[in-house]
């Protein structure tokens, strides 16, 4: 330990001597990060993979600014002239870019960040869209940022970033395989295409970057770390905490009001409660403000809310001795709210990386994590099932990688404001669309289709020779400020809800949501009183009852095949016992012969087929059977098909091109099912096509069905 420790004599007291020791993930992870390696980092929950990564990084960039004063020294003495751009002395410029996936994390971080950075006298700053710009003249030596806003950075001051030496990535697999993921992807492009000019020119000596990627939940980190960079060292710790998940049946919210009642038995004193819709986070919130165990410390934690307010609440939240907060997926990330002695899930997420993000949130300083999992049906207590196997095994579900092609028309929109002269060749911005190894991520002819429907549009239009310049659509987007980011936009339609005692800002919400002039708002009951412009100006209400909370709009997201198949087993559905067949019962209606019942033109014969492989394979495989094999698709979900009438007991035999035909005749639907991109719409439509037939992946669906047989199900 001494000996490692000795390897780090700016940042060991910084940064790791309060943790005692070293834990394990940092036990392996200082020699190679202050080696130059590119590495991921995979381990628990609060087991110190930031400060694994910190440490080491900024501890290399220190002993090369002390090699720099000490060459700067020796070249004084000897009479010789300093280089401009060798080692870096004290008045470096921006070296380390720390990407979060959200701007409370940001500001978070930086909370944490403040103390041991002010010890080893290094500069820091958040760059997000709440924080101010950043000073060119004199930038911080460490930025905390977003994707978005490292976009705006690369767009409007690309010379800031060539003297960055290394890029950590945090929560990776919250980007990766997103929209968000495929963004970062390219910015980092952009970063090396920076580093490689400003070398080219004589202004760095080297252009070489280092990465390091975290997260406590990633299957194939191999793989992942290599969408992002070169040559990953994976780096994998065990140590994952023992889970103690309590099922109960949500019956009402006095289902809750038991539970919160029995917590002093329990032992516990602060509770995190995760909700899946804003609605309902409103709706209990106000509920259990009035009358229940925590008084007036019920807090309420969601993205409508303004950053300032949900601030308010993690602080309070975390400072209180006893509290409760309700929370959508914005209390997901490691954001410092104290200790939580208890996690509460009110329904089950979207995924098992969103549940053991929950989960882990409580118990933080602790071997084990304590969960009470609320369902309101038989489906989504089989959802907590499938989830806690999961936690408990390792085994986490992973979907079929794409690069989405809306991508292209975000990035060339943000890349052209980074070109010296404003101007971009659609050949050498191809370039930028590549894997870190140089394999491209899109076809050349799809990205030419895109490059000539962008022109037909006006986003851009000729310059120089085979150069494109900025053209109204594009000037349209920009003074929307909406060329950075790929995140939903829901601004043109919403409005903002300012407090008229104090006129702060509570939050903003979609104009069409607020359906009456009292409702629920930040867990209180607000009357509106007035319009301002885009403005909803509100005081409290006094007599709250009766108070609704907005009709927030959530979105619907399809059961993927994974997660179809381990609900089924959880569910006890009707399986075969060989892979190769489909489970079928058939209902043959009351005409009745000699005892027998079959079916009749009145009452056709119902088959039920459980395919159990997702909404979206589901339903293309009905198509499928209702055009081959006449029968006719009743209903369907991410289990089971209903049909009128049975294919034939023979195996199913599919060419991929008539799948991909069922696929472009839903095309649409699937559309909005998969999460393409908020610039989807703008893509010329054989683009739109290309991307969701590569969401679906035909070869996966070939592979599930193709040789089973439906055979009717005889149970035991």
């Amino acid at each position: 330990m001494h000996e490692l420790k000795d390897k780090l004599p700016h940042t060991w007291e910084a940064f790791l001597a309060r943790f005692g020791r070293f834990t394990e993930i940092q036990t392996f992870a200082v020699e190679p990060l202050l080696a130059g390696k590119n590495c991921i980092l995979i381990s628990a929950t609060a087991s110190g993979k930031t400060e694994a990564a910190l440490a080491p990084i900024l501890e290399r960039y220190k002993q090369n600014i002390v090699r720099g004063q000490r060459s700067a020294v020796r070249s004084r003495r000897l009479g010789r002239k300093t280089p401009n751009h060798g080692p870096q002395t004290s008045d470096s410029g921006l070296s380390v870019v720390y990407i979060a996936p959200t701007r409370a994390l940001t500001r978070d971080l930086a909370r944490r960040f403040e103390q041991p950075l002010e010890r080893i006298a290094m500069r820091m700053q958040v760059k997000t869209g709440d924080e101010p710009a950043l000073n060119r003249h004199r930038p911080p030596e460490l930025l905390l940022t977003t994707p978005e806003s490292l976009d705006s950075l690369l767009a409007n001051s690309p010379r800031m970033l060539k003297d960055v030496r290394a890029v950590i990535l945090d929560e990776i697999h919250l980007y990766d395989n997103t929209v968000r993921g495929d963004q970062l992807r390219i910015l980092l492009n952009r970063l090396r295409r920076i580093k490689s000019y400003a070398l080219s020119l004589g202004d760095i000596r080297s252009d070489q970057l280092q990465f390091c990627a975290l997260s406590a939940t990633v299957v194939d980190p191999q793989s992942v770390a290599a969408r992002y960079f070169t040559d990953p060292v994976v780096i994998k710790t065990g140590g994952r905490r023992e889970l103690d998940a309590e099922l109960i049946a949500m019956q009402s919210t006095e289902s809750l009001r038991l539970l919160f009642a029995d917590l002093q038995r329990r032992a516990v004193k602060k509770v995190l409660a995760f909700c899946n819709r804003r609605a309902e986070c409103e709706e209990l919130a106000h509920l259990f403000r009035q009358g229940s165990v925590f008084g007036n410390r019920v807090f309420v934690h969601h993205a409508s809310l303004d950053a300032r307010v949900r601030h308010r609440a993690e602080k309070e939240f975390s400072m209180a001795d006893a509290a409760l907060c309700f929370a959508t997926s914005t209390l997901e990330l490691g954001i410092d709210i104290g200790d939580v002695d208890l996690v509460v899930l009110i329904g089950p997420p979207e995924n098992t990386s969103a549940f053991l993000q929950r989960i882990g949130r409580g118990n933080r300083r602790t071997s084990r994590a304590c969960v009470v999992c609320f369902y309101r049906t038989a489906m989504e207590r089989a959802i907590f099932q499938a989830f806690i196997r999961a936690a408990e095994s390792g085994e986490i579900e992973s979907n079929h990688y794409f690069f989405r092609p809306s991508i292209v028309v975000q990035q060339l929109c943000s890349y052209i404001k980074q070109t010296e002269l404003g101007e971009i060749d659609p050949e050498t911005a191809y370039e930028l669309f590549t894997s870190p190894q140089g394999t491209p991520l899109i076809e050349k002819s799809l990205y030419d289709q895109i490059i000539e429907h962008l022109i037909a549009k006006g986003y851009f239009v000729s310059a120089r020779g085979n150069s494109l310049k900025p053209g109204p659509k594009w000037q349209e987007l920009h003074e929307q400020r909406a060329i950075y980011t790929n995140l939903t936009d829901a601004n043109r339609s919403s409005i903002d809800i300012v407090d008229e005692m104090t006129g702060r800002k509570l939050g903003e919400i979609d104009w069409r949501a607020i359906r009456e002039s009292t409702f629920l708002f930040g867990g209180q009951a607000r009357r509106a009183t007035r319009m301002k412009g885009r403005r909803l100006i509100v005081r409290p209400e006094v007599e709250e009852t009766g108070a609704n909370a907005p009709r927030f709009r959530t979105p619907w997201r399809p059961l993927t095949h994974k997660l179809a198949k381990a609900i089924a087993a959880e569910l006890g559905l009707p399986q075969t016992s060989s892979a190769y067949e489909i489970a079928m019962i058939v209902d043959k209606h009351d005409s009745h012969t000699e005892g027998q019942s079959v079916a009749s033109p009145k009452y056709p014969e119902m088959a039920w087929i459980f395919h159990c492989a997702g909404d979206a394979y589901g339903l293309v495989l009905g198509d499928l059977l209702e055009s081959s094999y006449r029968v006719k698709l009743k209903d369907y979900n991410g289990l089971y098909l209903m049909l009128e009438g049975r294919p034939p007991a023979e195996p199913l035999s599919f060419h991929p091109e008539q799948v991909r035909a069922r696929v472009r005749r839903r095309w649409n639907q699937f559309e909005s099912w998969f999460t393409l991109g908020r610039f989807q719409s703008h893509l010329p439509l054989a683009a739109r096509r290309a991307s969701v037939m590569e969401a679906f992946n035909v070869e996966e669906f070939l592979h599930i069905f193709a040789g089973r047989k439906v055979i009717e199900f005889q149970s035991s």
